[in-house]
């Protein structure tokens, strides 16, 4: 066992306090954790690579992290995910128990396709393939065991039923399940959808989403059920809003 793989499950078990993130950052060659104060890492969980964790966000025992990571405020992960490659959440997503999110994909086009075989056989690299990053918009529910492949985009407000394989992009607000995934239905008519992806919601600070907590006690059945919101104030300042934009969804 290495000294950096010692470290890394040492790490691992105390569940990465704070002084630990700080001399891993400093001292490490292969790791970078930006954490804020009040994420919370359970004990158990795996941080490699380059990993970004907004305010108030979740990650759960047994968790893999593993590449350029980036997890958006309130987004929570549940037990046993693993994110592997370039992958980029956005804020208050539901990501359930043993999901997984692989971008980088084995190469099929030679003779053998497993890493360990040219690593230690051929004393040779095998570079992984991938067809891009994947992108979670924000307000988006993960079911448990689903998973998500590279280059993949999922939409702002879209659901992905549990055990299903997505290969293709999610449009915003739509429910997707199956092998491969295929959308079943909508959460809302097209108007109501506009309408949430114009205010978007989830990039407001905590004390105006408060104000609104009657909008989010509610069913909606019109767009005048959701509010304005003030497009001049009420923008989220503290920490980033990583890549909230999806395809399909109109700016604000």
């Amino acid at each position: 066992m290495t000294v950096a793989t010692l470290v890394e499950r040492c790490l691992s078990v105390l569940g990465y306090p704070a002084v630990t993130r700080h001399l891993l950052n400093r001292f490490g060659d292969r790791t970078t954790l930006e954490v804020a104060s009040s994420a919370r890492l359970a004990r158990g969980c795996l941080l490699r690579g380059r990993v970004d964790l907004a305010p108030r966000t979740r990650v759960s025992r047994g968790c893999v992290l593993n590449g350029d990571v980036t997890v958006g405020r309130g987004t929570n992960l549940e037990p046993d995910c693993e994110v592997v490659g370039d992958v980029s959440f956005g804020n208050y997503c539901a990501i359930a128990r043993e999901s997984t999110f692989q971008e980088h994909n084995h190469p099929t086009d030679r003779a053998s396709l497993q890493y360990r075989f040219y690593d230690e056989v051929l004393d040779s690299d095998l570079e992984s393939s991938s067809k891009g990053p994947i992108e979670v918009g924000s307000d988006v529910w993960i079911g448990a065991r689903a998973t998500i492949l590279s280059g993949v985009t999922v939409g702002h407000g879209a659901v992905v039923g549990a055990g299903a394989v997505v290969t293709d992009d999610v449009e915003p607000y739509a429910v997707v399940a199956g092998v491969p995934a295929e959308r079943v239905r909508w959460r809302f008519p097209p108007a109501i959808r506009e309408r949430l992806l114009e205010v978007a919601w989830w990039e407001r600070d905590e004390e105006t989403l408060r104000a609104h907590r009657d909008f989010f006690e509610r069913e909606l059945t019109d767009p005048a059920d959701v509010p304005a919101f003030d497009r001049r104030s009420g923008r989220s300042t503290e920490g980033a809003d990583h890549r909230t934009r999806a395809p399909g969804e109109v700016p604000s």
